[in-house]
């Protein structure tokens, strides 16, 4: 019982009659709410269409005790009337730097499904802030599911997240947006022997590039920190491609 609570409480000392052995993987670390970057809103687009999207995404998490954790993504995003966005996700994360003596080195998969709505879009007032007429402001939320598979030797992470982003896109030509990610998510207990259900808050940010080089073509650097136990900082990079009429 008490190996199954520390990988989804956070990480900490199995004791038995043997020498120690760390829970390395929290279930937030591995599923992609904490694997994968922060992502801004979708900027509105036209209210006419609807679109499909593809994504690829890298993240790093790093000072987070005895290794860092890497993850890479590929996605699917379904924009509805140029608002919000319905997206699926599935990728690997492994361990770097890994001690065998430690814990188990081996990687996992990790999938995901994730909404997300704009709330309130504003121009006027963000414009005069900035000096910018073309800057534009949104506000949302967020919602997503996180399941991986074995992170550990019998051990399943799930995970539901709720989140509140705000976006801030200014220029014409190549937007620069910028955006914030504050959330919350609960390792939820999917696990073959009972673990509870812990909480995590979280605050990501980032800067992003859209429209670069060609219509529909958008990059986004993110980090995000999660304050709970010895998380580290997860860093990463978003490529997404919006197929436009």
């Amino acid at each position: 019982m008490f190996v199954f609570a520390c990988a989804l409480a956070g990480p900490c000392v199995a004791r038995a009659q043997t020498t120690p052995t760390p829970i390395e993987v929290l279930a937030a670390e591995a599923t992609p709410i904490g694997a994968l970057p922060p992502l801004p809103l979708p900027m509105p687009a036209s209210r006419d269409q609807s679109y499909w999207g593809l994504r690829l995404q890298s993240g790093s998490r790093r000072q987070r005790g005895p290794e860092d954790l890497l993850a890479i993504a590929a996605g699917i995003d379904y924009q509805v009337r140029g608002g919000s966005i319905f997206g699926v996700t599935g990728g690997y994360q492994w361990r770097q730097h890994c001690q065998p003596a430690l814990t188990d080195c081996g990687g996992h998969t990790l999938f995901g499904a994730r909404a997300r709505f704009n709330l309130v879009t504003g121009g006027p007032t963000i414009a005069r802030l900035w000096g910018d007429n073309a800057a534009t402001s949104t506000l949302g939320t967020e919602m997503g599911f996180g399941y991986a598979p074995n992170v550990r030797s019998g051990v399943n992470a799930c995970t539901v997240d709720l989140g509140l982003p705000l976006s801030i896109a200014m220029l014409e030509r190549i937007r620069l947006i910028s955006f914030v990610t504050p959330g919350v998510a609960w390792d939820v207990d999917c696990s073959s022997a009972s673990t509870g259900s812990f909480r995590t808050f979280l605050m990501g940010f980032g800067l992003g590039l859209q429209q670069l080089g060609f219509r529909g073509l958008d990059v986004h650097v993110g980090a995000q920190r999660m304050f709970r136990g010895s998380t580290g900082v997860q860093f990463g990079v978003s490529v997404t491609w919006v197929r436009l009429p």
